[in-house]
């Protein structure tokens, strides 16, 4: 192994709120991880939110005497996507609806504070659990979280490409010429492509869609192309939720 190159098990690109979660996990489970975040602080777009979840079945839904489960909340789900509702994931919108109550125990055992349930129509029940203060609160506590577990946090660190062998991401190449192998695994939680140039944008998007601004800077599909560049395929690449895309 050379001066400039070193190996962990699992390499997280990206420091937002998905990032955090995917290391901690990871590390709580016993890998040696190192997160990568480009920006000088972490909390990416996650950080800038309003800092809400909605789940079903929680402490605070059932202290309101609401009865609620997963499956209404799968179904409701279908109603925010509209005309596009065929090209939802359902299998994903399973994963998201069958565990987002047991995140948020989680959230709360790692000193996350909620509030809640609020209404958020169409949803046939109090869903949505605001964090408070705000969103900076779960980026605090997910950052102790995932130091308590040992896990190796760097901001200003640029990731440059996904190694790729037989096949497989084993690893990924810096700015400056480091490279950090990665024994298991390398989690690819970089963001949005918001504030991407027009020319990556107009790869997926037309019209008014080419105009929204992304509120975060850093924003800038770099990871969508190092996923590309890797084998991997943007998927509904023309369209836009709110400030993200």
């Amino acid at each position: 192994m050379s001066a400039d190159e070193t190996t962990v098990d699992i390499v997280v690109v990206g420091a937002g709120g998905t990032g955090l979660m995917a290391a901690w996990t990871a590390a709580r489970h016993g890998a040696s991880v190192v997160l990568l975040e480009k920006g000088e602080i972490i909390g990416g777009t996650t950080g800038m939110s309003v800092g809400t979840l909605t789940a079903t079945g929680t402490r605070l839904q059932r202290a309101a005497g609401i009865d609620d489960n997963a499956d209404a909340h799968f179904e409701d789900m279908a109603k925010f996507a509209g005309p596009l509702v065929d090209r939802d994931n359902l299998q994903l919108r399973r994963l998201l609806v069958d565990n987002a109550c047991e995140t948020i125990e989680i959230l709360e055992s790692l000193g996350v504070v909620f509030m809640g349930p609020l209404p958020e129509p169409p949803h046939r029940h109090p869903r949505m659990h605001a964090i408070i203060p705000h969103s900076k609160g779960f980026i605090r506590q997910m950052e102790k979280a995932c130091s308590r577990q040992g896990v190796s946090i760097r901001t200003r660190a640029v990731v440059q490409e996904i190694i790729v062998e037989a096949g497989r991401a084993v690893g990924v190449a810096m700015r400056g010429g480091e490279t950090i192998r990665a024994r298991q695994a390398v989690i690819l939680a970089s963001g949005d492509f918001s504030s991407a140039d027009l020319e990556y944008k107009s790869r997926y998007m037309s019209g008014p869609l080419l105009d929204i601004g992304g509120i975060n800077p850093l924003s800038t599909g770099d990871g969508q192309r190092m996923g590309e560049a890797a084998g991997g395929v943007v998927v509904n690449g023309d369209l836009a939720w709110g400030p993200e895309i």
